[in-house]
């Protein structure tokens, strides 16, 4: 049966693929559709467009974006939205500003840990997109610092940890907005990471339309549990492999089988949403 992977992050954020190599290797893998869902961004949008037009695949527009309850990341996934809606472009570069000017003080923070990291060489690894943590660890691997980007994270560079650098906050509730305002879907990304079911029934009532059931980290018996809160809160299920290129240990494109009816679904619900609005 054919598969999808409906998250996918490119060089515009912190993958290592071209939106175009995306497409490529997702055409070889025998995949029908992908959506690229770069972090704070959707600069590749377009690219992939018009790479998905010659290799035909279809290409679904979308975004991940990261936002905090309390001490908790909770990640949303935007499908299908106006990516060239003013409102919701102001706030993602209002997010990479802030996510610059994060960059420069855990820079210094590590310089002072003994960790000098030239941000040409950050440059480097993010063509396209704006430097993410990913980058770093990345970097810091490069300059044997660490010895895997799972180190980075869990010695340094995560909350509590000596390099850390908070951010500034921005709720789910508020992201959900944006993203329905963009006349997207909203979906709760890789639910089991975040470890906060307890918040699904308040991001519902705040719009949430989706949760994203199939995803690398989870094994059969998690995507069936997100299954079964996606039926009991009238959700959409989707589906994603994470892919980062090779930024971490394998490329996942393919490695989690979505099945086509996830999208199609999808679509239908679109559709649904877009007749609501027409009758209005």
């Amino acid at each position: 049966m054919a598969g999808v992977d409906l998250h996918i992050h490119t060089v515009y954020s912190d993958g290592t693929f071209t939106p175009e190599e995306v497409v490529k290797l997702a055409k070889e893998k025998g995949l029908i559709a992908i959506s690229i869902t770069d972090h704070d961004s959707v600069a590749g949008i377009e690219e992939a467009l018009k790479a998905g037009e010659r290799w035909e695949l279809e290409v679904v527009p979308g975004v991940e974006m990261s936002t905090d309850v309390g001490e908790d990341e909770i990640h949303i996934l935007g499908y299908y939205l106006d990516w060239k809606h003013k409102e919701f472009l102001d706030k993602l570069d209002f997010l990479q500003e802030v996510r610059i000017k994060r960059n420069e003080k855990l820079l210094k923070r590590l310089k002072e840990l003994g960790m000098w990291i030239d941000p040409r060489e950050l440059d480097r690894l993010a063509p396209k997109g704006v430097v993410s943590r990913l980058h770093i660890a990345r970097c810091m691997v490069e300059k044997g610092y660490v010895r895997s980007i799972d180190e980075a994270f869990e010695e340094w560079l995560n909350p509590g940890k000596p390099a850390y650098i908070e951010r500034i906050k921005i709720s789910p509730f508020e992201v959900i907005g944006l993203i329905l305002e963009a006349g997207g879907i909203p979906v709760l990304a890789h639910p089991f990471l975040s470890r906060r079911d307890d918040l699904i029934p308040r991001l519902v009532e705040a719009g949430l339309e989706g949760i994203e059931a199939y995803h690398s980290t989870h094994d059969v018996k998690i995507t069936r549990h997100y299954i079964e809160i996606a039926h009991k809160y009238d959700l959409i299920v989707t589906g994603g492999s994470d892919c980062h290129g090779e930024a971490k240990d394998e490329v996942l494109i393919g490695k989690v089988y979505v099945p086509e009816t996830v999208l199609r679904e999808l679509k239908k619900f679109k559709e649904k949403k877009l007749e609501r609005i027409r009758d209005t």
